[in-house]
């Protein structure tokens, strides 16, 4: 494990940066009870991530409800709110920051919390590395008892946790980190798991409009950054790879930048297909939930994935330990750097091990039976 920089060295590199992170501490910081009170009245979520992160946290929000805490308040950006909206619970409360870096804002957020609800009694602080709105979030609120997954020099954070932080240092998937720490702070024990709950009405809506083509193979080029996204072309070598290997239709995973590709596949590979649906990451996660296969390089795909344990393949550029596929059958290629350089002989090995869903397998045996 690497050794952390000292003040001295991140003054040098980083001098505005750490100077500032020093202010925030400094100001922010105050003591906090070590151990988590016996009895919840409140507990507050800070997580104002992407939405992995946010389906990552589900192991905490679980742990609450099985603890039976009044009040849940889960602190979300406008980017993951969506992960939270249909949690079928009157006692979570999901409340967004709109610019969940903006220090004015969160400070609001906290303030607004403690004149509604009191003194909170444990606040989660959910972003894993440290950000002085974090910081701002949690000095403001001022909780009896603060935990946090990465480790911190500040009073206000309780030690507990030491295991869950190693097994987080090791490379654990997030869900089996949070699941860890929620344990070891005596909350509840739960499974760690990425979740998304939709609507009945958005799966009903996608299993509609699936049920025409039978089994299928779920497909997504996008990720992230120009380097995590997989190329027109690439795009119609996996079509065939998959046409060629499991006989199966291939329905498109896309966001609006993807829609372009999405399209141009569709039209020149008959066995392509676009759902007449709007684009909506509750109708990517429920096309997702009931495919056979999920192919993509993107991360939050790949926990939708890992949500419904379907069999994944995940196409990455660098090493992905903390994200990698928790489905029963999942394999993850890693090109190094750029996807520009994936081999498609080493995705055609892996998709010829990975089994289908159970549901399609004896289809796939009829399509392949001489």
């Amino acid at each position: 494990m690497a050794v952390p920089p000292t003040f001295s060295q991140q003054l040098l590199r980083h001098p505005i940066r750490t100077l500032s992170r020093r202010y925030h501490q400094f100001r922010y910081d105050y003591s906090s009870g070590v151990d988590v009170p016996e009895t919840l009245h409140a507990a507050v979520l800070y997580v104002p991530k992407k939405i992995g992160d946010g389906m990552a946290v589900f192991p905490v929000i679980r742990a609450l409800q099985a603890r039976g805490v009044p009040r849940i308040v889960i602190v979300a950006s406008a980017y993951n709110e969506v992960v939270f909206r249909r949690i079928d619970d009157e006692r979570v409360e999901v409340v967004t920051i709109d610019q969940h870096r903006d220090i004015g804002a969160t400070r609001a957020v906290a303030r607004d919390l403690k004149a509604r609800h009191g003194r909170i009694d444990l606040c989660i602080e959910g972003t894993i590395r440290y950000s002085s709105a974090a910081c701002c979030f949690v000095g403001t609120l001022q909780a009896r008892c603060n935990l946090r997954l990465g480790g911190s020099p500040l009073r206000c954070y309780s030690p507990l946790g030491e295991a869950a932080r190693s097994l987080h240092d090791r490379g654990g998937a997030r869900p089996h980190c949070w699941a860890a720490l929620m344990r070891e702070a005596g909350i509840a024990e739960v499974p760690g798991a990425y979740e998304f709950p939709i609507a009945a009405e958005d799966e009903q809506r996608v299993r509609r409009s699936v049920a025409p083509l039978g089994p299928y193979v779920a497909l997504n080029l996008e990720g992230g950054h120009p380097a995590r996204q997989l190329s027109l072309d690439q795009g119609r070598r996996l079509c065939e790879l998959l046409h060629h290997e499991h006989g199966l239709p291939v329905v498109m995973v896309f966001g609006p930048d993807g829609e372009g590709k999405a399209q141009r596949l569709a039209t020149d590979l008959p066995w392509v297909h676009l759902l007449a649906l709007d684009v909506s990451l509750p109708h990517s996660v429920a096309i997702v939930k009931h495919a056979a296969l999920v192919v993509t390089p993107d991360t939050a795909v790949l926990h939708m994935a890992s949500a419904w344990n379907r069999p994944t393949l995940g196409l990455f550029a660098r090493p992905q330990r903390r994200w990698r596929p928790l489905a029963e059958h999942g394999a993850m290629i890693e090109t190094g750097s750029h996807l520009a350089d994936l081999d498609m002989d080493e995705v055609a090995r892996a998709l010829a091990a990975l089994p289908l869903g159970d549901d399609a397998r004896s289809e796939h045996a009829d399509r392949v039976r001489p």
